[in-house]
């Protein structure tokens, strides 16, 4: 009996992580001026991002069914094998839906679904510690009861360069965005229940990354199990937080760039800190 993990494209694992471990991901979609495209497969992150600055209009839009029910079918051929499946937040995206479907409509009994409750490396870690375990031995439940006990160990601080991106693709409460134009703050971004909520608001750029880098010392003295730093169009201004935080504390990282799909939510100039506390 074997188990296979699954995941989706927003997990923004790093570049060769998938292909060493044989792992199935299931691409997103996104639109760029009315042309869709499978983030990753058929349109780069650079590429979008070019287009986004430009003034391309973009949405985005989850795999059917269909994507999952291939993936599924390969993977089940042996009538003993089982496949945990893990995907981004119910609540930010229709794909664990799609997920479902393809689970009833191949075998319900031998596929499990996880609702991570984030994305981006939130999503990312837990797969990546899903194989891990799965390389321990561990079976299904024990692998959900490790990945439960990381979702609130787990903490996402992002900033982006203006908010309408996330206001127009109804990912967070138009108040906090008008709030944010009107007083010209830089709220901290993080998710909450599944969904971006605001963190913190600071009201300059300056003082927002300087307290992203204060969150960051303080996980330090927690006990970091996994950290990475993400970037959009931007990566040598994120790139310098990674090399500095490395210098500072020899503590390994991944620096990984937001795919179109997250990058049409948030925009180009996005950065964010995904931190995993130890476990106690």
């Amino acid at each position: 009996m074997a188990i296979h993990i699954v995941t989706d494209s927003t997990s923004c694992l790093p570049i060769g992580f998938a292909e060493q471990h044989n792992l199935p991901v299931v691409l997103l979609k996104v639109s760029v001026d009315g042309v869709f495209f499978r983030e990753f497969g058929e349109l780069s992150p650079d590429a979008f991002y070019a287009k986004q600055k430009a003034g391309a209009k973009s949405g985005t839009t989850q795999p059917g069914p269909e994507d999952f029910i291939a993936v599924y079918t390969k993977l089940l051929a042996n009538p003993d094998d089982e496949v945990l499946s893990i995907h981004l937040s119910a609540s930010t995206s229709g794909t664990l839906n799609s997920a479902h479907i393809a689970a009833e409509q191949t075998d319900p009994r031998r596929v499990h679904l996880y609702d991570v409750r984030t994305t981006g490396l939130g999503l990312g870690f837990m797969v990546m510690e899903a194989i891990k375990r799965v390389a321990d031995g561990a079976d299904i439940d024990g692998i959900i009861t490790v990945l439960d006990g990381m979702q609130p160990r787990t903490h996402i601080y992002f900033l982006v360069g203006i908010m309408k991106y996330l206001i127009e693709g109804g990912r967070i409460g138009k108040a906090a965005g008008v709030a944010a134009s009107i007083l010209q703050i830089k709220p901290i971004l993080t998710f909450k229940d599944g969904v971006v909520d605001v963190f913190e608001r600071p009201r300059t750029m300056r003082v927002a990354k300087e307290r992203i880098k204060a969150l960051i010392d303080q996980a330090v003295t927690r006990g970091i199990e996994y950290i990475g730093f993400h970037y959009a169009g931007n990566r040598a201004e994120v790139e310098a937080m990674q090399t500095e935080f490395t210098r500072r504390t020899g503590i390994p990282s991944v620096l990984s760039q937001l795919g179109p799909v997250l990058g049409c939510l948030t925009g180009p100039e996005t950065m964010a800190v995904v931190i995993v506390d130890k476990a106690v």
